[in-house]
């Protein structure tokens, strides 16, 4: 009987109904079986919707790690629509109220990195001097990267749609972990993680981007989706852990990434130096470093004050 189940025994049979789910969608048997189970006991759905958040986060962890992601099979929309019921009456007035407030806006400052839990449970990590304008409605979750870098970890919401914005293109999801990067007036890049992403440029043009690959867009067009491998994935991700990773990037890109990260300017000699090749990973906040291991590699000479990092010919 429900009145005497413990919530362990709950959630363990939660777990088992989220298991079954991923395997594939509910037979007429099993949805009719779980919409009884469900009716018993109010505490049931939070339980499932709970298990089904869990999976999710477990797919997206194995993504952001570099893993492989098994592909999501299609989920039978009523049991997630219960769900996702169950959890907007259980999580309390306090926090339905949050749910509609204004939009807010998110920023960092140079060398900062930041991450943000938003009301949904879904989370947004900054990189350096990037800014985020977020709003959420009863009808849609919404995301503008205004400039910079973000990481969006989507918490599922199979009701509200998670819209993320960023020069001119509308991305549209339910679930996922996505990577925006907007630039100065460089491309942008939009790099999905995990699940899949519905993106809109103009009134025509739709593409959808699946786990593990990215789109540049510039100019209104936007480039043929690339597949992202795991150690392309780490080095897209390594700011999050304070780090930069390069792979054979030249001086002039290492020293405009490191100006994000740090008011000391590298400069460089010439073009010669400019065009010079380097590979390895560095902490984000400490360009001296970087400067003479650099000097030390490609036989260089490194001149180091508190003002200026300057490499020239050895």
């Amino acid at each position: 009987m429900a009145e005497t189940e413990t919530a362990e025994e709950i959630d363990r049979r939660a777990a088992l109904w989220a298991a079954r789910l991923d395997r594939g969608p509910f037979s007429p048997a099993h949805q009719r079986e779980f919409d009884a189970w469900a009716g018993e006991d109010p505490r049931r759905l939070g339980a499932f919707a709970r298990a089904r958040a869990i999976a999710v986060h477990t797919r997206q962890a194995a993504a952001l790690a570099g893993g492989p992601v098994a592909e999501q099979p299609m989920v039978a929309r009523r049991s997630l629509l219960a769900a996702g019921v169950a959890v907007a009456m259980l999580s309390g007035t306090g926090l339905a109220a949050a749910y509609w407030r204004r939009s807010q806006r998110l920023d960092t400052q140079r060398g900062e990195i930041r991450s943000v839990t938003l009301d949904d449970g879904s989370v947004v990590t900054l990189n350096t001097l990037s800014q985020v304008s977020v709003r959420y409605t009863r009808s849609v979750r919404e995301v503008v990267l205004m400039y910079g870098e973000a990481l969006f970890e989507v918490a599922v919401d199979p009701v509200r749609p998670f819209v993320m914005r960023a020069a001119g293109a509308v991305l549209t999801t339910y679930d996922g972990a996505f990577l925006l990067k907007r630039l100065n007036q460089a491309p942008l890049e939009i790099v999905a993680l995990a699940g899949s992403v519905h993106m809109r440029v103009g009134r025509d043009r739709a593409h959808i981007l699946t786990a593990n690959q990215l789109i540049s867009l510039a100019g209104g067009e936007a480039t043929s989706p690339r597949f992202v491998d795991a150690p392309q994935t780490g080095r897209l991700l390594a700011w999050r852990d304070g780090k930069i990773e390069f792979h054979n990037d030249s001086l002039e890109q290492a020293a405009a990434e490191f100006a994000r990260f740090s008011d000391v300017p590298i400069l460089l000699a010439d073009r010669d130096v400019a065009e010079m090749k380097i590979t390895g990973l560095f902490e984000a906040n400490d360009p001296a470093a970087f400067a003479r291991a650099a000097a030390r590699s490609l036989n260089l000479r490194a001149e180091i004050s508190s003002t200026r990092i300057q490499l020239l010919h050895g």
